[in-house]
């Protein structure tokens, strides 16, 4: 075959794969399977021809995890939990690795490709030399993604972002910025309990770990995925590697040191959370992740005077935030003024009616000054208004333990383990757990965020 026989455009995610002359996606197909890298797998083999034939017949929508985990791994659909069975997951992200490696090796003189773009089982297919490098559109594509990134954290624009970044992976699968956007997106729809947490986390980690293996000095990705690693993996030890490597390769990155900052002062190592937040805060003062976690630092430290400043200073540049507002409620529930907590938190209602955590948190306060049936309302209009689902575990166990309700709290926060609930970093030196901490519970929940092998 040669490369006149090809189009310019042969692209599996841009148009219906029944107009992309089928013979030639087979005859590619055919020649992947039986290549030796995938001469090992009769599972990787079958599986991609699942996907693309399913893409030929025009069958994308049928590319979802639990379709797939019934009709190539034999699994009942009746029950099955993603979060649990991650087989899709898993051998989706081997069969990526395997046609990698094919096309490193036997098929580097292929004319076209086939891939399987990472968080995506819908595959698509490309010129070779139009995969060298990121086509225009897709550094267009990219450059939109970030700026949905940039926007207030809400489910709209991170989806939004999300399918930017995919799309424009789909033409151009080595672009390492938009892999990074990528797994920034899901790092983000995870953290903020918009997707099932083990699930979005597994898509972040597999995005950053590729474009690291594109360009191991990308600073950003070593960051993220140190967030991943402390936040989802419960593997601190990896997590601090990722951060260090991070820091050694972009010292004057706020973002990078006000992250690293962040998951320090998760752990309670406040000393070296201060240094590196203060250096965030050198590097650039206008950022305005850097200030929240230097108040949340001096709550976390008990410097509540210094905690009140800084949260002066973010509500004098920024009156309209949210969580600058929580924050200070939390400040004024911490400091026994329950009535000014509930203020607070109403503020932040008003600001962000249509984020479930205000609510929860003004039920949570509403808890703390004994106010139980009107904290039991507040919740109970919440998953009303947005589902059963709307918060996580984690903050569903602060209002439990605010009502004073310690088994419910311990079910909860061991809820909140199991589903790797991105909150659960924070349960060594979240305050509001404090009555928990002499309870003979408190060690064996804290021992359940050790990796199992470390156990």
């Amino acid at each position: 075959m040669s490369r006149a026989d090809v189009p310019n455009d042969l692209s599996l995610g841009q148009r219906e794969a029944s107009a992309i002359a089928p013979a030639l996606i087979r005859r590619e197909l055919d020649r992947i399977t039986s290549s030796k890298a995938f001469q090992p797998s009769r599972r990787h083999q079958k599986l991609l021809r699942h996907l693309v034939e399913q893409a030929i017949a025009g069958q994308t929508a049928a590319l979802k995890e639990p379709v797939l985990a019934l009709e190539v791994f034999e699994r009942p659909l009746a029950g099955f939990d993603p979060a649990r069975d991650t087989i899709v997951r898993v051998e989706a992200r081997r069969l990526r690795q395997r046609i990698e490696r094919y096309y490193d090796e036997e098929g580097a003189d292929a004319v076209f490709e086939i891939r399987l773009p990472v968080g995506s089982y819908v595959p698509t297919l490309r010129r070779r030399d139009a995969a060298v490098d990121a086509t225009r559109h897709a550094k267009d594509l990219t450059e939109r993604g970030e700026h949905f990134l940039r926007q207030p954290l809400a489910r709209e624009s991170l989806e939004t972002a999300r399918e930017r970044f995919e799309e424009a992976l789909r033409e151009s699968p080595r672009y390492v910025p938009a892999l990074v956007g990528l797994g920034r997106a899901w790092l983000n729809l995870a953290s903020g309990w918009y997707r099932e947490p083990a699930v979005a986390s597994e898509h972040a980690a597999e995005a950053l770990r590729r474009a690291l293996e594109l360009d191991p000095a990308e600073a950003v990705a070593h960051a993220l995925l140190g967030a991943v690693q402390h936040q989802f993996e419960y593997d601190w030890p990896a997590a601090r590697a990722s951060f260090e490597r991070a820091s050694a390769l972009a010292p004057q990155q706020a973002f990078v040191h006000s992250a690293f900052g962040l998951h320090l002062l998760s752990r309670g190592d406040f000393d070296e959370a201060e240094r590196e937040l203060q250096l965030a805060r050198r590097l650039d003062p206008q950022y305005a992740n850097a200030r929240m976690h230097m108040a949340n630092l001096r709550i976390g430290q008990r410097r509540l005077d210094q905690a009140r400043a800084e949260l002066e200073a973010i509500l004098d540049i920024a009156p309209a935030s949210a969580p600058a507002h929580g924050l200070a409620a939390l400040l004024e529930l911490i400091e026994g003024r329950t009535d000014a907590a509930i203020a607070g938190y109403r503020r932040a209602c008003e600001l962000a009616p249509d984020y479930a955590l205000c609510h929860a948190s003004l039920a949570a306060a509403l808890g703390a000054a004994d106010r139980v049936t009107e904290s039991d309302q507040t919740m109970s209009a919440m998953y009303a208004r947005f589902g059963d689902a709307c918060v996580s575990p984690y903050v569903a166990a602060i209002v439990a333990a605010r009502c004073r309700r310690f088994h419910e709290a311990c079910a909860l926060i061991e809820q909140a383990i199991r589903v790797r609930d991105p909150s659960v970093m924070y349960l060594p030196t979240d305050p509001s757990f404090d009555a928990l901490r002499r309870d003979p519970r408190w060690p064996k929940l804290l021992a359940l965020r050790v990796p199992p092998a470390d156990r």
